[in-house]
């Protein structure tokens, strides 16, 4: 009596096949992931400093033009941003009131001048800032930098990620009213 044994070829996977396949796609699903996230977070820097440069234009614009907020409150003699560095997660938007029996307001920021608190991105902060408030003065509109800066030295506003502290976004402000923006370290 003779045996014959014979292989049965199988068109399916072994489980060791299929672990490995497994492995392979999950290490790539979690680089594409890690990957995503990081673009995500550079990308809300970007939009944030864009966005602080669109609030200067606004502020420089408001000034221009003298947009009262309506026509029972006090008069406006300019228009501000103010960084606050106790709260580096937000920044303010205010309008320079006239002082009493004056044409001319004092030209940086007071909580009573206070219009809208703008809050930053989550995970994005205001880390280094060289002025606390820069005011457009009509109609040129004349620029304000609080601390004073002295000739030629532009004010500067640099945000930044939160888990990235060497990575940053810097928006300036010249003399002429210029603003320039810049990232840095990316």
């Amino acid at each position: 009596m003779e045996l014959k044994i014979t292989k049965f070829k199988s068109k399916a996977f072994t489980l060791i096949e299929m672990l490995v396949t497994l492995g392979i796609i999950t290490a790539l699903s979690s680089m594409i992931l890690v990957y995503s996230r990081k673009s995500e977070t550079v990308s809300n820097l970007i939009r944030e400093g864009d966005h602080i440069a669109f609030e200067l234009r606004r502020a420089q614009n408001q000034a221009m033009l003298m947009l009262q907020q309506d026509s029972d409150s006090e008069q406006i003699c300019g228009w501000g941003i103010y960084v606050d560095q106790a709260n580096p997660e937000q920044f303010i938007l205010f309008a320079d009131l006239c002082l009493p029996d004056q044409s001319t307001g004092n030209e940086k920021y007071d909580p009573d001048e206070e219009v809208e608190i703008i809050p930053l991105l989550r995970g994005v902060e205001i880390f280094e800032s060289n002025i606390s408030s820069v005011v457009f003065i009509p109609p040129e509109p004349r620029i304000k930098f609080d601390p004073d800066l002295g000739d030629g030295t532009n004010a500067s506003i640099k945000i930044q990620l939160k888990n990235q502290p060497g990575a940053y976004y810097e928006i300036q402000v010249s003399e002429a009213g210029q603003i320039y923006k810049e990232l840095q370290g990316i």
